[in-house]
C-alpha cells in the first residue's frame, strides 16, 4: 500500500497541512511537530512524489540566493561555473538562483546583498561568509526566518546553517607545512604570506601550517608573517620589503591570492632558490609551476564548491534530505610541474 501524506497525518495525529508544511520545508510548525511528523513518515517508509513536486515547484518556484566573494579572482569564476552547472540541472525542477558579486572582501557589500537577497524573498542563501560578527547575526537573523544557508570555500563558526562545501582548511595547511619541511631537510627560514584576518579560509590554513612546522620539522622557522590585500601588486610590494629584511630566506609558502606579485618578486630578485609553496590551479600559478618558480601548488576542487551547494539544497527541499556530514570537504591534491 502506498504511504500517503494522510497516512503520515493519521499516524502522527496532526492534519495533513501541518505535514504538508515539515515535508516541504515550509514555516508554521514547531520544531517538536517538526520533529515527531519527520520520525513518523521515515518510519512509514513515505517516499516523496518527485513528479508532483516538481510541478508544484514550478509554480511556485524555490529561490535560492548565491553570493560570490569577488568577482576578480580566478579561483571563484570556477565556483561560480560550478553554481551554473547546477542551476542548468535542475532549473526545469522549479529552482530559481539569485546571483550577487562582490568585487571586494568588503563586509558592508556582503551585508547588502544579504539583505537584497532577503527581499527577494530567498528560501535559502550560498555564500562564503566573512569572519565578522555582524555578517554572522545576520546569517543567524535569516535562519530564525528559516532561510537555510550553505557556506563554501570559507567558513566561520557560531552560523546555524545545513553544511559548509570546500577545502578541508587546516590539513590544507598542516599538507603545506609538511612539503615545506620536506622540501628544507637541513632546516631554513620561512616566510607565511596570508590575506585578510575577515577570511577565515587563510587562518585555518596559516593554522595548520605553523601546527605542522612546530611539530615536526624543528630546524625550520617561521620567521615573518606578513599580510596582504589578496593582490598581486600588494603581494610584490610585500615580498620585495621581506627579501630586503630576510636577504638568506629560504621558503614562502602563501595561503590564498597573490602569487603572482609573490613570483615577479622572486623573478625580479633573481631568488628561484627559494622553495614556494600556494594553492589553487589558476593561469598565473601554472605558468609560475611551468618556470620552476613554485614548488608544489595544493588544488582544492572549485568546481565542486559551486556545483555542491545547489545540489544539496535542491536535495533539501525536493527530497527532505540532508547532507551525511556538516562539513562535506572536497578533494585535496597536490600537485607540481609534471601533472598540472
Amino acid at each position: 500500500m502506498r504511504i500517503t501524506i494522510k497516512s503520515v497525518a493519521e499516524a502522527a495525529n496532526v492534519s495533513r497541512g501541518t505535514v504538508d508544511k515539515v515535508l516541504n520545508d515550509r514555516p508554521g510548525v514547531s520544531e517538536e511537530v517538526r520533529e515527531k511528523v519527520r520520525k513518523v513518515a521515515k518510519g512509514l517508509g513515505y517516499t516523496v512524489n518527485l513528479a508532483g513536486k516538481v510541478l508544484a515547484f514550478q509554480k511556485n518556484p524555490i529561490k535560492i540566493g548565491v553570493i560570490i566573494l569577488n568577482k576578480r579572482d580566478d579561483l571563484f569564476k570556477e565556483i561560480y561555473k560550478g553554481i551554473k552547472l547546477a542551476h542548468n540541472e535542475l532549473k526545469d525542477s522549479g529552482i530559481i538562483i539569485e546571483y550577487c558579486v562582490m568585487q571586494n572582501f568588503d563586509v558592508d557589500e556582503q551585508l547588502k546583498y544579504i539583505k537584497e537577497l532577503e527581499k527577494k524573498n530567498i528560501r535559502a542563501l550560498a555564500l562564503s561568509p566573512l569572519d565578522e560578527e555582524v555578517v554572522k547575526n545576520e546569517l543567524n537573523r535569516l535562519a530564525e526566518k528559516d532561510i537555510k544557508i550553505v557556506t563554501f570555500n570559507t567558513d566561520v563558526p557560531g552560523i546555524n546553517k545545513i553544511c559548509f562545501v570546500g577545502q578541508d582548511l587546516k590539513k590544507s595547511g598542516r599538507v603545506a607545512g609538511q612539503l615545506i619541511g620536506d622540501l628544507l631537510p637541513n632546516g631554513g627560514d620561512v616566510a607565511v604570506i596570508t590575506g585578510p584576518a575577515k577570511i577565515k579560509a587563510l587562518e585555518e590554513r596559516k593554522a595548520g601550517f605553523e601546527e605542522m612546522i612546530t611539530a615536526e620539522y624543528p630546524t625550520v622557522k617561521i620567521i615573518d608573517t606578513i599580510e596582504i590585500y589578496n593582490d598581486k601588486k600588494s603581494s610584490y610590494l610585500k615580498t620585495i620589503e621581506l627579501f630586503e629584511k630576510n636577504p638568506n630566506l629560504n621558503a614562502i609558502f602563501i595561503t590564498g591570492r597573490g602569487i603572482g606579485g609573490v613570483g615577479r618578486a622572486i623573478h625580479q630578485l633573481e631568488k628561484k632558490n627559494v622553495k614556494f609553496v600556494c594553492f589553487d590551479l589558476i593561469p598565473e600559478t601554472i605558468e609560475l609551476m611551468k618556470d620552476k618558480t613554485i614548488n608544489f601548488t595544493i588544488t582544492q576542487e572549485p568546481l565542486m564548491q559551486g556545483y555542491l551547494p545547489i545540489k544539496i539544497l535542491f536535495d533539501y527541499f525536493f527530497l527532505n534530505k540532508m547532507p551525511e556530514k556538516e562539513q562535506l570537504y572536497t578533494k585535496l591534491e597536490i600537485k607540481i610541474r609534471e601533472n598540472i
